[in-house]
């Protein structure tokens, strides 16, 4: 089976300008530097660790860390539609309790919709800021 590219770059473009529009414009320049670590984080800790991850931003106190939650919550919801599978985006243990080889073929989805939202990340959100 062949994939259009363009369709990868357009799920991204989507996601990302629907993030630039929910965010304070403040948070643009710091959620583009936590799209630019997606790849690397999904690499090294999986999905069902972004989704624990989405959990605790969104419901932690501090006000400044709510915006990761809120994106690594989109790039789940986009990876959803992407891929057409079925998890629960609201309950990481839809990821852990995954049969292994559907977990490896969407984590593997995952990382490269990651790319491409990294590199879309600057054009909508503004160059990352450390």
């Amino acid at each position: 089976m062949k994939l259009d590219s363009r369709k990868f770059s357009k799920e991204a473009y989507a996601a990302l300008t629907a993030i630039e529009q929910e965010l304070d414009n403040k948070y643009h320049k710091k959620a583009s530097s936590l799209v630019q670590g997606l790849t690397a984080y999904i690499s090294t800790w999986g999905l069902h660790r972004l989704s624990g991850d989405a959990k605790k931003f969104l419901n932690g106190k501090a006000e400044d860390t709510k915006y990761k939650g809120r994106v690594y919550k989109k790039f789940l919801y986009s990876l959803k539609s992407f891929s057409g599978h079925n998890f629960n985006v609201d309950d990481e243990g839809s990821l852990i309790n995954m049969p292994l080889k559907e977990y490896t073929a969407l984590n593997r989805l995952a990382i490269e919709l990651a790319r491409e939202w990294s590199f879309w990340a600057s054009a909508v959100l503004g160059e990352p800021e450390e």
